[in-house]
């Protein structure tokens, strides 16, 4: 049994293994970078670091419906990075028999970025690997902002 801090991007329910998230805050000043893909909303300043902010209904390519926002950090190999969600909804703990690998029927979605899925009572909740959010060149092109 693992515990997921669940959050919504428009119609869906995610779910990132609680042990991945640094913390999450409400959205501050993002400066934004010039010439950056669409999905990154731009940096913020978390008490001193530099932290990229990923627009996690872009980069999913899913319609947010989010008036007020909120930011996950999470750390990944090198740096930390937030997401922009729509709204954190709880913390659950899930027990590894409700939860599946993610077959390639799922539409709607970029593949990629699914882990499994979550069968909570009548809820569906997509696990993401966060670790597939980055591409190597992304990863590098945001370290160097980060850096300087």
């Amino acid at each position: 049994m693992k515990q997921y801090v669940i959050f919504n991007v428009g119609d869906y329910s995610f779910g990132v293994d609680i042990l991945e998230i640094v913390e999450i805050i409400k959205p501050t000043k993002i400066v934004k970078l010039p010439s950056a893909p669409q999905y990154v909303e731009g940096i913020i300043d978390v008490r001193g670091t530099s932290v990229p902010v990923y627009n996690l209904a872009k980069r999913l390519e899913i319609e947010s419906k989010a008036e007020t926002q909120k930011i996950i950090i999470v750390e990944l190999s090198k740096f930390q990075l937030g997401f922009l969600v729509d709204d954190v909804s709880e913390i659950l703990k899930i027990e590894d028999d409700k939860i599946e690998k993610a077959n390639e029927s799922i539409k709607g979605i970029k593949r990629k970025f699914i882990d499994s899925i979550a069968r909570v009572g009548d809820d569906m909740i997509i696990i993401l690997d966060l670790k597939n959010v980055l591409t190597m060149d992304e990863e590098e092109e945001i370290g160097k902002y980060i850096n300087n």
